[in-house]
């Protein structure tokens, strides 16, 4: 059974500014790109494990870490993944987090 996925405001908000960060040099490469981020969201549906669980961030959140530079947080449930934050290039996720 394939999970459905939700996005958190606050990541939706990431990926808003991932866009707008790369958009002003390269629109068409910032439209891929949270294009790919959201693909390998997806694909958390089919191996929600994938992930590394760090529970001293937060109950239950898993860490995916795309190309060294993207780090997604999200919750497994009996249903759905829970995209929590995408965090890029260098942020502190484990502080951001830590704090929420």
């Amino acid at each position: 059974m394939t999970l459905e996925l939700s996005y958190a405001e606050e990541a939706l908000a990431d990926l808003d500014d991932i866009y707008d960060f790369i958009a002003p040099d390269n629109p068409a490469r910032a439209e891929s790109y949270i294009d790919d981020i959201k693909k390998a969201c997806r694909s958390l549906c089919e191996t929600p494990f994938i992930g590394v669980s760090r529970n001293d961030l937060g109950a239950d959140i898993r860490i995916l870490n795309l190309w060294r530079r993207i780090v997604v947080a999200y919750q497994v449930f009996p249903e759905r993944v829970d995209i929590l934050r995408v965090f890029s290039g260098g942020q502190d996720y484990e502080a951001i987090l830590g704090s929420d």
